[in-house]
């Protein structure tokens, strides 16, 4: 649904997401979602240079429920993961340097 993100479930999250060693992006968005074109725009670079350290995850909330335990209402909705715990959200359709500044806190980068 993005493209350079696998998808995740409620099934899987857990396991994916939460309990991973890698850290995670996670944009919770409807496959219909207007906003999906400029996120895939957004990541695309963070994708290609951090693809290795970091697993990019889509949830559609159309057909998993995962969303409501972290209060989202609004979509697309991004959260970062990293050690099991959530470090940042964006509950909107974020700007590039916002985008920048999460990936470079999850990466623990200066």
């Amino acid at each position: 649904m993005i493209e350079g993100f696998q998808e995740v479930t409620d099934r899987d999250f857990y396991e994916k997401v939460m309990s991973a060693e890698t850290p995670a992006v996670v944009v919770f968005t409807s496959p219909d979602n207007p906003h999906n074109p400029k996120i895939e725009e957004i990541f695309r670079k963070h994708i290609q240079e951090h693809g290795g350290r970091i697993n990019f995850f889509y949830m559609d909330v159309t057909r998993n429920t995962s969303f409501e335990d972290f209060g989202l209402f609004n979509f697309p909705a991004i959260l970062y993961f990293r050690d099991t715990m959530e470090l940042e959200r964006h509950d909107f359709l974020p700007s590039e340097d916002m985008v920048d500044q999460a990936i470079r806190r999850l990466l623990r980068i200066g």
